[in-house]
């Protein structure tokens, strides 16, 4: 069964990061409500609480998210603009 993720909030992140760089975001975060960021982008599941992924939108630009499966939502918790490396890293995010 697919189900589509509707976004809730986070979109203030964006405000301090370059068009070209927002464009990618806005592409993953597309890819997220119909479902196809888990086959198209890197996604990871991260500490912190449930829920939470980290999804490699570029070579140095990760976005992080809280996905809430039981009201088919999500949020944008923010990103980061360094090279990720698993696995050491990605829970501290």
């Amino acid at each position: 069964m697919a189900v589509r993720l509707k976004l809730t909030g986070g979109l203030e992140w964006l405000d301090s990061i370059p068009e070209s760089e927002r464009t990618k975001v806005f592409t993953a975060l597309f890819a997220l409500c119909d479902g196809s960021a888990f086959l198209t982008y890197g996604v990871f599941k991260v500490g912190g609480g449930p829920g939470r992924f980290l999804l490699t939108v570029a070579s140095e630009l990760a976005i992080r998210v809280r996905i809430d499966w039981a009201r088919s939502e999500f949020e944008l918790l923010g990103f980061t603009r360094r090279t990720v490396r698993w696995p050491r890293e990605l829970d501290t995010l």
